[in-house]
């Protein structure tokens, strides 16, 4: 018989099958919290999750999905790729918990055009390592080699959280009332947004990674992974009823507020009430945006806004002070008297 010497095969192709068995055999390594819901975990074609129904009367199911967008491109840039793992399970699990839900368990997808054991490793273990911190399984996931859809080393993630929470225990928007106080929580940073603008600076050279800007380290600040405030919302709901919460994410302040508010309300915010931090006056100067620019672009400084009964306030100041937060009063809800849904004030 004639042999065929040219043979096409799988890896011939560009997909590697033992480097991804080599990537799961490595993340499945090291501390694994034991979770007595997760009834089939990471390998499997799904993974399984046993609900307690008997802590929930009227069981609401919450779900989130997100990436963590050109932060990527920066990762690689600096060839950092530890904490970015950290950003993908903040940008769903922020989200989710804004419903006042309880984040059950975590799922990631990775996809890139050739895996690179080492690098692919690190990044998988920051997402592992980050649902370890707050003590949320990562019950599962799907690697993708796709030669030819990714060039070199690049890659892309996505991420997938679930939650649960009681129907009467939800935040719902319909508790905001005219007088709400509005409370900005801090971000560590950029977290996941406005990356697009922020390479844009540093490929045309505005931005030097090999600079100090005031005392700023750049590479240090811009690759600062995202807050995590799944802590803050488990200890603020044992205290006090939240009326509404909204993630700092893509828009900013000025797009995400009102996302949350009904058609009878706006948010009167005042920008004297909180500082903009260097960074993000670094970036403002850079890139010549205006002050409605930067709101509708960036959190900021502010990761995560609360609305609030001002009964509350005080409990809500011992809570986030042993939880090392330090909240700003950034405004209040009042009665909607134009089309707009916010409005900024300086003193």
């Amino acid at each position: 018989m004639k042999k065929n010497l040219n043979k096409l095969t799988y890896a011939k192709s560009g997909v590697n099958i033992k480097k991804a068995d080599k990537l799961i055999s490595n993340l499945k390594k090291g501390v694994n919290p034991k979770n007595s819901n997760v009834v089939a975990g990471i390998g499997g074609f799904s993974s399984l999750y046993a609900l307690d129904i008997k802590k929930y009367k009227n069981p609401l199911i919450v779900a989130g999905t997100d990436g963590v967008g050109t932060k990527l491109k920066l990762a690689a840039l600096l060839n950092e790729h530890r904490y970015i793992g950290q950003d993908l399970l903040a940008m769903c699990l922020n989200d989710v918990i804004t419903s006042g839900a309880e984040p059950l368990f975590f799922l990631d997808y990775l996809a890139t055009s050739k895996i690179d054991v080492q690098l692919h490793t690190k990044v998988l273990k920051g997402i592992k390592k980050a649902c370890n911190a707050v003590k949320i399984p990562l019950i599962g996931g799907e690697t993708a080699e796709m030669p030819g859809m990714y060039k070199s080393k690049d890659y892309d993630l996505a991420g997938f959280c679930v939650g649960i929470v009681d129907k009467h225990k939800m935040i719902d928007k319909k508790l905001i009332k005219n007088g709400d106080l509005i409370v900005g929580i801090p971000s560590s940073g950029f977290h996941s947004n406005g990356y697009s603008l922020i390479n844009k600076l540093i490929e045309t050279n505005d931005l030097s990674l090999k600079k100090k800007y005031d005392g700023i380290d750049l590479r240090k600040a811009l690759i600062k992974p995202t807050k995590l405030y799944s802590d803050l919302f488990f200890n603020l709901q044992k205290k006090i009823s939240i009326h509404g919460a909204a993630h700092i994410t893509g828009g900013g302040i000025t797009d995400n507020v009102p996302r949350v508010l009904t058609d009878k309300f706006m948010a009167k915010i005042n920008l004297s009430s909180w500082s903009l931090p260097k960074i993000f006056k670094l970036i403002q100067k850079k890139a010549a945006l205006t002050d409605n620019e930067m709101l509708k672009t960036f959190n900021c400084g502010i990761g995560m806004v609360l609305i609030i009964d001002k009964k509350d306030l005080k409990k809500l100041i011992s809570v986030t002070t042993k939880l090392k937060y330090k909240p700003k009063i950034i405004g209040c809800i009042i009665k909607k008297n134009s089309n707009k849904a916010i409005v900024y004030e300086k003193n």
